[in-house]
């Protein structure tokens, strides 16, 4: 009886899924289809006849992480030719500007007429470190050469990235792809040529390079901005892995409004002039807003600097809570704070000021802030990034972090 049932089961299964797999190979086969469509109507790079307008054009906007204005980018598409070939020469550039720390990532790219990514070159400057590349197609993928300089030691090596047919890069050739595309609701495929897998990781919190093709949904009409600076937009949202965003474009001529990261969260794209004032932090003077005391006590943390971490606490209210707690049932306060500082110490990294900044920026944007009745403000923060709950308090004219739960 067993035996007999199994079979009938077992074909019933394959029924019940069998629609399903093929419901999602003709969904995935109508976004191939489409996408073929937009990028075989994609223009030619050249320039244009005597009167008419150029295919090329620049955008550039403010980079907002957190609420604060964290750099610029700059996006630049022209035409040229190479090989006797007309191609799109794309160049982006990435400014980092936020707390103390700089940096620069600028990449130069040559895409045929289809948006495929035929050679380029990406390098990134942070501190006295440079990392170098310079990539071409090769067969199933790219040959990189990378050149990473640190101090005076230069290390150079050769590495190999596959790639499928037809990938690209960069968020210029998506502005060229969504310049093409119609209006109309619709999802797309674009395979993207993982650089990153080249690029050495700032830090461990880096989400590691994906293989599978970008997702692009034109979704329709949308609003961009906040009252009272509110634009109709077409709306367009991004996945790639991990990575989400929303993307708005203008509807008459498709010039880049803005865009919204969803993950990571807290950080934005917006037009020149648009992400605010820069704001300044001195890690080695009072700490001016909570912010400023997060920093002075991150910093000093992550880069193990003892008197940051010193200036940032204020050291009774944290002896009272954590004796008040059982947290600490040591000796008094100059044995408290000696024992909490060698304790931080003990566990720095040693990082360096970027890597540093990097990780407090995203601890800043994916963390819950509020303000509780008497002014202390919580910072609760992403499992990733420690899980810890922070408050911080004003005491005189200076703020400080009063206590950590871990």
């Amino acid at each position: 009886m067993r035996r007999a049932i199994a079979v009938p089961l077992a074909v019933l299964c394959f029924l019940a899924t069998a629609p399903s797999v093929r419901a999602r190979a003709e969904g995935e086969s109508a976004v191939t289809t489409a996408t073929a469509k937009v990028r075989g109507k994609i223009p030619a790079p050249v320039e244009p006849e005597e009167g008419k307008p150029g295919l090329g054009f620049e955008w550039t906007g403010d980079f907002v992480a957190a609420g604060e204005l964290g750099g610029h980018v700059k996006i630049s598409v022209d035409v040229g030719t190479f090989r006797d070939q007309p191609v799109w020469i794309v160049s982006e550039v990435f400014e980092e500007d936020w707390a103390g720390s700089t940096g620069r990532t600028e990449t130069s790219l040559y895409l045929a007429r289809d948006l495929s990514l035929i050679r380029g070159e990406q390098e990134r400057v942070s501190g006295d470190d440079r990392v170098h590349l310079v990539f071409k197609r090769d067969g199933d993928g790219f040959v990189v050469e990378r050149t990473i300089t640190r101090a005076e030691k230069v290390d150079e090596s050769v590495r190999r990235i596959a790639a499928p047919e037809g990938a690209t890069y960069g968020r210029g050739a998506l502005l060229l792809f969504l310049r093409t595309a119609p209006a109309s609701a619709a999802t797309y495929a674009l395979p993207i040529v993982p650089l990153e897998a080249a690029m050495p990781a700032v830090d461990e919190h880096e989400v590691a390079p994906e293989t599978s093709p970008a997702l692009v949904e034109v979704v329709g009409p949308g609003k961009y901005g906040s009252k009272p600076d509110v634009k109709d937009s077409l709306l367009v949202r991004w996945k790639h892995g991990r990575r989400t965003q929303e993307i708005h474009l203008s509807p008459q001529d498709r010039t880049l409004l803005g865009v919204e990261f969803q993950m990571p969260p807290g950080l934005r794209i917006v037009p020149k002039g648009k992400g605010g004032a820069k704001v300044v932090y001195e890690d080695d003077k009072p700490a001016t807003s909570w912010r400023a005391a997060f920093l002075k006590f991150g910093h000093g943390y992550h880069m193990a600097v003892a008197k940051w971490i010193e200036g940032a606490i204020h050291w009774e209210s944290m002896y009272e809570h954590d004796v008040k707690t059982g947290t600490w049932k040591g000796g008094d306060l100059a044995e408290f704070k000696k024992a909490w500082v060698d304790e931080f110490l003990a566990r720095s990294k040693h990082r360096k000021r970027a890597e540093a900044d990097g990780l407090l920026r995203m601890t800043l944007a994916t963390g819950e802030e509020k303000t509780e009745a008497d002014g202390t403000v919580v910072l609760s923060t992403h499992p990733e990034f420690g899980g810890n709950v922070y408050r911080f308090r004003k005491v005189g004219d200076q703020w400080f972090l009063v206590t950590i739960d871990q």
